[in-house]
Parts: structure tokens; sequence; C-alpha cells
């Protein structure tokens, strides 16, 4: 509930409106009409393109009224009127995408053309809208060519687009910053693990991150990516349809689809990946040569799997996967903020900044989310190892070590002894005349005497996961920090322990008692030595009639004493 507040807060700011500026412009006029060839071919993009034109006050005519917010322009040649009074004016041209602008500033003088993608933009200004100095308040003369979206421009002092451009690069930068550092992050842990799904993780971020610096320009000035200037808009394509592939695969992949939402899973392969593949084959193709279908069909793909993914994620949401909620909380924001900018600009409406600075930071937001969901991810893993691992190393009748996981933790305790010279001791117990229980009540009642033996040891004595059962009813207890006289003393406490309180076993009268080896771990001890030695202690004490417990060392098995009862104190 609290997150919930929290969106609910950060939506109220995000949607507050935003108060129109004068766009510095007092009047533009149309002085040539569009070339009919370039109305039949523009159709490029995210969503449909078409021919833009000026519209509204101040477009022409005796209609000399200033309007709030920039002007709206397509393919063609303009005349713009300053509106005057601006100290060094600049006239801004943003989100120019593929379009070629070139402005004459004054009678005389040179035209001046620029593309986002040219390599040799004032470095002065960010790419966020192409530049172009103005003299004074005279008449300025625009040619746009190749407009794919409509083109908002106005005139700005150069004092206040340079603060405002500032502002804009250290917000982008700031989120991509996040994007890329969590990205490189994942990626070395990639390295260190190999588990494909950071690989997948790393490569859709990276190539998302990548879209929108393309799509905001600021790729194309920076040192190792702005050769993308070369493939001009068809770079842009190309980077946006590979991120939907590997956002796809990264989607699947990392929710499970395959198993929680088969079906739909299938769907998105198609739609998210397979098809766009093939799209991408033949825009890299030389035939056919031209490539104004692409954006189309892309646009339908993407659409398409958007659309999938959502459902797909909820119903695995549904299902009761973490994972598909975490990929469906960090994804949709993703999706509206991207999809609705790129409404906005091909409708020739303007951006406002919450949206134009949104959706990198949603980008940031949602690799951190993602972030955060392989870690959980990770966990889960883990868990599963560990649960694993768990059920292998346990008895499963009685729930304590079997052999192997008990050998295991005597091998640490014998190096940690080597190690750290603390003594070590070994307790081998084995149930007397369980043989004659088993044939005289039956195997699942001898099953009950096993499992009441251990939880007088491991309940009692806390000793969890220090005891282990080798085989039959023979168990051995591992000792850590204690050395053969109180292990011998504990012993006996154990055995006392049984023999009152196994007497009886599921109300019948049994007389369950135990015979216990008992040998301190010693300098050229292994394993199976120390076993068998405790072991050896265990069978003298059985060949002295049971119930008793026999210290085994060294000497002891040299001359082999008889056996001692020890007295050790009543129960506590």
């Amino acid at each position: 509930m609290r997150l919930g507040w929290w969106w609910i807060l950060l939506g109220m700011v995000l949607t507050q409106p935003v108060v129109a500026q004068e766009s510095g412009i007092a009047r533009v006029d149309r002085i040539l009409p569009v070339v009919a060839a370039q109305q039949s071919d523009q159709s490029a993009g995210l969503f449909s393109e078409r021919e833009f034109h000026a519209r509204g006050p101040g477009t022409g005519g005796d209609d000399l009224a200033p309007v709030a917010g920039p002007h709206v322009l397509g393919n063609g040649e303009w005349r713009l009127q300053p509106a005057g009074g601006l100290e060094s004016p600049l006239l801004v041209v943003y989100h120019p995408y593929s379009a070629r602008v070139t402005v004459l500033a004054r009678a005389g003088g040179t035209p001046v053309s620029h593309r986002l993608f040219d390599p040799d933009l004032d470095p002065r200004y960010s790419r966020h809208a192409l530049v172009f100095p103005l003299q004074g308040d005279d008449p300025v003369y625009v040619k746009v060519e190749d407009a794919r979206y409509p083109l908002h421009v106005r005139v700005e002092p150069r004092a206040e687009h340079a603060a405002s451009d500032l502002h804009h690069t250290r917000l982008l930068m700031m989120a991509m910053g996040v994007a890329l550092g969590v990205s490189l992050t994942v990626l070395l842990f990639w390295l260190m693990l190999r588990e494909r799904v950071y690989l997948l993780y790393a490569g859709a971020m990276l190539a998302q991150m990548m879209y929108v610096l393309c799509s905001y320009g600021e790729a194309y000035a920076l040192p190792g990516v702005r050769v993308l200037w070369h493939f001009g808009a068809t770079g842009i394509w190309y980077i946006a349809t590979l991120a939907t592939m590997l956002t796809t695969t990264l989607m699947i992949e990392y929710a499970d689809l395959r198993r929680q939402t088969p079906r739909l899973a299938r769907w998105l392969r198609w739609t998210g990946i397979r098809l766009p593949a093939v799209a991408l084959l033949f825009l890299l193709l030389p035939w056919p040569a031209r490539k104004e279908w692409f954006p189309d069909i892309g646009n339908v793909l993407f659409l398409l799997t958007h659309a999938l993914s959502v459902l797909s994620l909820a119903l695995a949401w549904r299902k009761g996967s973490r994972h598909a909620a975490y990929f469906l909380a960090a994804w949709v924001p993703l999706m509206v903020f991207g999809t609705w900018r790129a409404v906005q600009i091909s409708l020739g409406m303007p951006v406002e900044d919450w949206l134009d600075y949104g959706y990198p930071f949603v980008l940031g937001y949602a690799s951190v989310v993602m972030a955060l969901g392989l870690a959980d991810r990770m966990l889960t893993f883990r868990r599963e190892r560990d649960t694993a691992k768990e059920h292998a190393e346990r008895d499963a009748l009685t729930g304590v070590l079997n052999r192997g996981g008990i050998e295991y933790r005597l091998d640490w305790a014998i190096l940690e002894r080597r190690r750290e010279h603390i003594p070590l001791s070994l307790l081998f117990i084995d149930l007397d005349v369980f043989k004659q229980i088993n044939d005289r009540h039956g195997h699942a009642f001898g099953d009950h005497c096993l499992r009441a033996v251990t939880r007088v040891i491991s309940e009692e004595f806390q000793y969890g996961d220090q005891l282990g059962r080798l085989g039959g009813e023979e168990f051995v207890l591992v000792l850590t920090g204690v050395d053969g006289v109180a292990a011998t003393a504990l012993a006996e406490r154990v055995r006392l322990k049984i023999e009152r309180r196994c007497a009886r076993v599921d109300e019948v009268e049994v007389g369950l008692t135990v015979s216990i080896g008992v040998a301190e771990c010693n300098a050229e001890d292994t394993v199976a030595s120390l076993i068998k030695r405790a072991d050896e202690a265990m069978y003298r004490a059985k060949r002295a009639g049971g119930n008793q417990v026999v210290v085994e060392d060294a000497a002891a098995a040299a001359t082999a004493p008889m056996p001692t009862r020890w007295i050790a104190d009543t129960d506590a």
C-alpha cells in the first residue's frame, strides 16, 4: 500500500499542466509548395508518418498574432519572422529525427544545412535540437526536407537555450548513468556466473539505452558510437528492433513464460523475435532498394509484442510468478512512456518536459527493478539449491544427516582441528537388540525406535547438524571442540537419557538401549580411520554386554583393555 501511494503522488506531479511559453516567432509563411514526390514516400518511424504543414494562428496570411509554444513545420520552404527584442537569438528545431533543415539567416548570406546525424554539429549544444544562430530580427528562410515527424521550431535567446540545454543534458545523462551502471554490474555477474539471463539482461538494457540515445541524438556525439551517423534513420530502426528482440527473449526466460503461459510464449517468440529478425534481414539486404515498408511492419509487430507481453506477464503473475510481477512493474511504465512520447511527436503535439525526460528516467527505473528481480531470482535458485542439497544430505527416515552428509561434516571438522588445533571427538552409537525389536514388532515400529533415539540426541543436545546415520541402527555424533574426557562424559549422559526416555516407544515396553564408542581425533586421523576407531570401541561395548560407553584411542587399541562403565550425573 505504501508503494501504491508513492505511485499516486508521482502521477500527480507528472501530470501537472505545462505552462506554454512564447515561441519567439511572430509569423510563419509557406513560400514554396511541397514537392509532390515527397508527399508520396513519407512513411517511416514508430507510427504511420505523413506530410505535415503548419496550421493554426501565426501560420500565414494577415494573422500576425504570436502563439504560445513552438510552431509546427512540415516539408517545404518557409519564411519565419522572429518576434524581435531577443538577445543573441537562436532558431531551435526540436525533435528533428531524420529531417534535413536548411536555414538562410539573412539575405545574401550562406545557407546552413544540418541533420541530427551530422558529425560536425556545434558541440556547445546537445543533439536534442538543431540550433541555428540568427542575425538580429531579419526574416529567416527555412527549408525542410525528409521530415517524417512534425518539426517544432522556436526562436530563443542564446542564454536561455544554453541553460535549458544544459538542464536537458544533465537529466538525460543522469538517467542513462543509472541504466548503464546497473547493466554493467549485471554484465560482470554474467562474466563470473555464466548465467544466460544476466547476459540477456545486459544486452537488452544496453540496446534500450542505445535506442534512447539515438532517438535523442546524443549517440551521434559520443566517442565510439558516433559512427552510427552513417546509417541515419535506418540505424535507429535497426537498434529499436534489436532492443525489442532482446527484451522479448529476456522476458520469456526471466519470467519463465514457456512454463507459465506456453501458448502466449510461442506467439511472443513469433511477434517479438522471429518475424522482426526476418524484417531486419530484408532491411540489411540490397533488395528491395526502398525501405519505407519497414517502419509499418515494425510498428505492427511492436504493438502486438507489447500487447502479448502485458497479457503473458499478467497471467503468469496471477499464477504466482514473482519474476513476472517484477518484469511487469518494470516494463509497463517504460512501454507507456515510450508509446505516449512517440504518439505526441508523430501527431505534432508539443512534448511536455516531464514526458520527454520521464522516458529515460523510466528506463533507469526499469533497469533497477529488473536487477532487483534478478537478485530475487538468484535467491530463489539458491534456496532451491540449498533445499535440494539438504534433501540429498539428509536421511529420509530420521531427518539427520546421511552417511555422505556426516562424512562431509567430519572431514571439515578434521581440517579445522588441524588448522586451529582444537580438540575433536566422535561418538559411534549403535542400538542394542534392534534386530529382535524389528522381528517382534515389525520394521515400521523399528523406524519409530530410530526416530525416538534421534529425537533424544538432537532435541536435548542441539546437535542436529552433527548427528548422522551411517546405515541401519548405526549413528555417529561429531563433537567439535570436545576432548576425549568430556566426550566420554557426554556419551554416558546420552546413554542414560536414551535408556530412560526410550524404555517405552509408542506405549510399547521395549527397553531400548545403546552402545557407544568414543574416539578422540589425533594428528594422523582421517575420516575413515576416526570412524573405524570409534566403531571398534562400540563393538567392544557390544561384546561386553551392551548399554555401555567404551573409549578408544591409540594406546587402548594396542592393549585392548576391558570396557569401562561410566556413571554420569542424573538428568537435569
